[in-house]
């Protein structure tokens, strides 16, 4: 490691330090210690504290994806989210914008996310008029023909995005065309195939309170909002929590998926599946995220610094509960897509070889700590995060015992994982550009 590059990982280390005093006393260290309550109706919730500002937001997980599409159905769950969203006139839509209120949509795979953002004096009101929504969303064929309509265009939009597109490709190629490989978007004959009885059924299904969690982080406190959060959210169903889905195994994959496309830059990228998700295996995940392709100092950082290969590179972790897709990914000039490749492929291998010794894994926690924390500093972020966590089985514990969970990774652990997942006959090659 170079003089310039300890100092570097010296400075982000002292950061930490720093950032972890924002956490009480004890083993939480991501703003106060939330509370756990459940609503007459088994909803849990979160509740997390931060008197910085009078807003408030809202997290409301729903334990349903794009994974659940049934088959030639894909599609299905973004449609139904987004009708379940729809504000039914314009009298309640402009009720909201006086409130200077606002939600928005996330569907993943596994999950969806609702967010929903407002001034804590007009956190009651907000939540009336989307408490309302939720419980009896209008799915008209006027309704869900206008947002098949935009579903098209998304599908537009995500093959013009060479990322997003070989996101989607890396998990049609891994787990085919049906789960976690069902494109969120759906196809022209998936949309023509679903009706209001299919939105119907999946809306019923997946929006009660057993398969649901919300975390709320707001100035108001627990005490005030636990009966403010009963009389709306305790208005869902009940139902009953969706049963485990059958684990989705990952399939083969050619060694590299080739997409020509009129740019100016190439798209080149490596996939690899990675373990079902569980606490450790998440820690681990994050840790190589880093490691691999986030910011100064990173893996993939000397072909950016010394080859002038490209101006970006970049590693994501996506969390699936049965098989997390890790992906690294550069853009490079279309003429030197070969040279690119080889390149990336040659860092892979090296890090399957040589692994990761204490002193370049001390300075990525120190790193990847300080990541964590700044992505977690707003409200909306944190709460997220809290619900993902919860939502997901990994516990809204992890939020705060990040760091500790964090430091306790070892080089052997870190390696033996290595070993275990990232063989390089187990990587899938993209080059997406022109030909």
């Amino acid at each position: 490691m170079r003089p310039a590059t300890r100092a570097l990982w010296f400075c982000l280390y002292l950061f930490v330090l720093a950032a972890g005093v924002w956490g009480q006393d004890g083993q939480w260290r991501l703003g106060r210690e939330p509370q756990r309550l459940v609503l007459a109706n088994g909803l849990t919730v979160i509740s997390q504290t931060d008197d910085s500002c009078a807003n408030s937001v809202v997290q409301l997980f729903v334990n349903g994806g794009s994974r659940d599409d049934p088959g030639g159905g894909s599609g299905l769950a973004y449609l139904t989210m987004r009708l379940a969203l729809e504000i039914p006139d314009q009298t309640k839509l402009r009720q909201l914008m006086d409130f200077g209120s606002s939600f928005s949509l996330h569907v993943g795979e596994d999950y969806s996310l609702i967010t929903i953002r407002a001034r804590s004096r007009h956190l009651e009101p907000t939540l009336e008029i989307l408490a309302a929504i939720f419980s009896q969303p209008l799915f008209s064929g006027l309704r869900i023909d206008g947002i098949k309509e935009q579903m098209r265009y998304l599908q537009k939009k995500e093959a013009d995005d060479p990322a997003a597109l070989m996101r989607a490709l890396s998990a049609g190629k891994f787990f085919g065309s049906g789960g976690y490989g069902a494109r969120l978007f759906g196809d022209e004959a998936s949309l023509a195939a679903i009706g209001k009885k299919d939105i119907q059924e999946f809306f019923n299904a997946h929006f009660v309170a057993a398969n649901m969690v919300a975390v709320i982080i707001s100035d108001l406190g627990a005490d005030s909002l636990k009966p403010m959060l009963d009389r709306f959210l305790g208005s869902l169903p009940a139902g009953k929590k969706l049963p485990p889905r059958p684990p989705q195994q990952g399939g083969t994959a050619p060694p590299t998926v080739t997409t020509a496309r009129q740019s100016a830059q190439t798209l080149v990228a490596y996939a690899v599946l990675l373990p079902a998700l569980d606490a450790e295996n998440y820690m681990l995940a994050s840790l190589l995220e880093s490691w691999l392709g986030k910011g100064i100092g990173c893996k993939l950082w000397p072909l950016r610094e010394r080859s002038d290969l490209t101006y970006g590179v970049n590693a994501d972790v996506q969390p699936l509960q049965d098989a997390m897709l890790l992906t690294v990914y550069l853009r490079t000039g279309s003429g030197r897509a070969d040279e690119a490749q080889k390149n990336l492929l040659d860092i892979l291998n090296a890090l399957y070889e040589n692994g990761v010794g204490e002193e370049e894994l001390s300075a990525n926690r120190a790193y990847a700590q300080a990541d964590f924390w700044r992505e977690n500093e707003s409200r909306e972020s944190r709460a997220a995060t809290l619900a993902f966590m919860e939502g997901m089985g990994l516990s809204y514990r992890l939020g705060g015992d990040f760091h500790a969970r964090l430091g306790a990774i070892q080089p052997e652990r870190l390696n033996r994982f290595i070993r275990d997942w990232l063989a390089p006959a187990r990587w899938l090659g993209f080059r997406i550009g022109p030909q």
